[in-house]
């Protein structure tokens, strides 16, 4: 975060910097070297007649970012840019540098909305190496990008793609993700996920963005967060602090959808997913619903032989009031390993008759034997449906193998109105007392070998 800080206050020196030395002459304009231009895009703005300056802003993203060179900040002045035309906005073919990246974010405090409603693409297009197909925002084999404060809403197939292509010398690496409001997707097509991450990738990060209210046109395969780079060598991707609800399949999906591969290896830390498998109106859809889904491969008769998934951390995440479970392994091979988390009152899928649908859900559900190691988490209600782990598994200082069992005087609050409320001005998490474990809970481990939950 403290990268990220700094980036932004040298964009905002360099923009000044600009009209100090704009004023001083043509001698003072040729020193400044292309690394150092900021760029600003406006709804009002003209990609014809403008020159991409505060006083003379482009009208699109695209425009600026076919101008920009490592270091350039591009600035999106507040409004709604409304897209449309078959395809949403494409970035390939250049990219930032680990110590130059290119910034693209909202200017100063303005809200920024990129809005897809009015892109007329075809049920199922999906982007590829030429254009953004049916997502709002797409990147394709480009690395070094920051992308800060935007919200991105209603695309026909989805909200924001990242596409590592097939090579890993090409790839998408060293990408952020930051304070982005994702939802709304999904009203054209079979994906509608809110955030997806495919292909080659290494060293992306997703920190404090929302992704909620993306539902497919059949209500059973958007997820607020798909994230799914190809092959172990696709290390060091991470989400922090990111939030998904109300989304109609799971909130964070880490299904290996490229068959006969070995899955690359995720790391989410103080994630919350609520809500998951129910719309927007609050009635349930018709996908899984999971929090958070660690695993899963096709079939082999869908042409998956060899297949595997897992491998994946998560620490310090909570889910609560999911249709289907809070954590799941999903028929994952490899070991996932789940340190300090949460689940509260989930399995609430429902049948016509208000009963439940699913008798096998659990806050914690991991009974595919591979090794899962759970150590340090807390599962409270529904009453018996608080975890399954396999005997194969490590299932270690979780509130369920402990005594006495969890009670609502084992938490400061119960209710998540503030947890679901508005961010933080610095976009990290809201403070809330929901699940928090209340003062001199037996729930609080301190001895030898045991993690503090």
């Amino acid at each position: 975060m403290k990268r990220l800080d700094v980036l932004s206050r040298r964009s905002l020196i360099r923009s000044a910097g600009m009209g100090l030395l704009a004023s001083t002459g043509l001698a003072a304009r040729s020193a400044l070297s292309a690394d150092e231009t900021s760029y600003y895009v406006a709804p009002t703005g003209d990609d014809v007649a403008g020159n991409g300056s505060i006083g003379s802003p482009w009208a699109t993203l695209q425009k600026a970012y076919s101008a920009a060179r490592p270091g350039a900040t591009i600035f999106l002045r507040g409004g709604t840019y409304d897209l449309t035309g078959p395809s949403g906005i494409h970035l390939t073919g250049h990219s930032g540098t680990s110590e130059k990246p290119i910034t693209i974010r909202n200017h100063a405090a303005e809200a920024v909305i990129l809005n897809g409603s009015g892109l007329a693409s075809a049920r199922d297009s999906f982007n590829s190496p030429t254009d953004a197909g049916g997502y709002v925002l797409s990147l394709y084999n480009v690395s070094h990008i920051i992308i800060k404060g935007l919200d991105i809403r209603n695309g026909p197939m989805g909200g924001v793609i990242l596409d590592g292509g097939q090579s890993l010398d090409e790839g998408s690496h060293g990408n952020i993700f930051e304070n982005l409001r994702i939802h709304g997707n999904g009203w054209n097509g079979s994906e509608g996920k809110g955030f997806s991450l495919f292909g080659y990738a290494t060293g992306n990060l997703l920190v404090n963005c929302d992704s909620y209210f993306n539902v497919d046109l059949e209500q059973g395969n958007a997820d607020g967060f798909q994230i799914s780079p190809w092959g172990p060598a696709s290390t060091g991707n991470a989400l922090r602090g990111c939030r998904a609800w109300q989304n109609s399949d799971d909130g964070f999906d880490l299904f290996n959808v490229n068959d006969n591969t070995v899955p690359a290896p995720v790391v989410l830390s103080r994630c919350w997913a609520w809500k998951n498998g129910f719309l927007a109106d609050g009635s349930q859809g018709k996908g899984e619903g999971n929090g958070f889904k660690l695993g899963g491969q096709r079939q082999a008769a869908k042409g998956n032989a060899s297949g595997t998934s897992g491998g994946h951390t998560v620490t310090d995440c909570y889910a609560w009031g999911n249709v289907l479970n809070g954590f799941t392994d999903n028929s994952a091979t490899i070991a996932n390993t789940v340190v300090n988390c949460t689940a509260y009152d989930n399995c609430r899928s429902k049948d016509e008759n208000g009963r439940p649908s699913e008798t096998w859900t659990y806050d914690f559900y991991f009974p595919t034997p591979a090794g899962h190691v759970l150590t340090g988490n807390v599962a409270f209600q529904p009453a018996g449906r608080e975890a399954r782990v396999a005997a194969e598994n490590t299932d270690r200082n979780n509130s369920w193998t402990q005594s006495p069992p969890v009670s609502p005087a084992s938490f400061i609050s119960l209710s998540d109105a503030t947890a679901t409320g508005r961010r933080m001005a610095d976009g990290s998490l809201p403070e809330t007392a929901f699940l928090r474990l209340a003062p001199g809970s037996n729930l609080r481990k301190t001895g030898p070998g045991s993690v503090p939950l």
